[in-house]
This record gives structure tokens, C-alpha cells and sequence, in this order.
């Protein structure tokens, strides 16, 4: 997974097609066994990949009191402005 990346494994990476390269997955909400993935089980302890599908990735406030009750890998309803 990500081999020759700097990137630490499980970290989501934006990708212009629809075929993510060799050795990484796509985040579409699939299981995994920690057999396949061994690495990846210590990001997703689940067993299960996050689905972006559709959404779109928040930074983290980080103390800032933008978004207090929002909690690391939590999902937010949309809101039409």
C-alpha cells in the first residue's frame, strides 16, 4: 500500500481517475482482513475502509472552536447556504 510513498499508510489521497495506482485502495467503505492489510489495520481498526464517495475532506479544528463538537472521523450533514 503506497510503497515508495512519503505519505504515511491509510492517509486519503485525492485522484483524478477512477482507477486508484497499484497498491492502493480506494476509500468506498470496503472491508479488509488484517491478513491483506496488516499495516492499514492500525489506521482502521474496523476492518473497513472510510467511504468518501461523494464527500469531501474537513481540516480538523485543532482547538480553534470553529467546529467544537465535531469528533476525528465523525460525518456532518450538509447545509444549504
Amino acid at each position: 500500500m503506497g510503497e515508495g510513498s512519503a505519505l504515511p499508510v491509510g492517509v486519503p489521497v485525492p485522484w483524478p481517475t477512477a482507477t486508484p495506482p497499484a497498491g492502493w485502495l480506494q476509500c468506498n467503505g470496503a472491508t479488509f482482513t488484517k491478513e491483506q492489510y496488516p499495516v492499514l489495520v492500525r489506521v482502521y481498526p474496523t476492518l473497513r475502509l472510510p467511504d468518501l464517495r461523494g464527500e469531501f475532506i474537513r481540516g480538523w479544528d485543532g482547538g480553534r472552536k470553529v467546529d467544537t463538537g465535531r469528533a476525528l472521523l465523525s460525518f456532518q450533514e450538509g447545509t444549504i447556504v
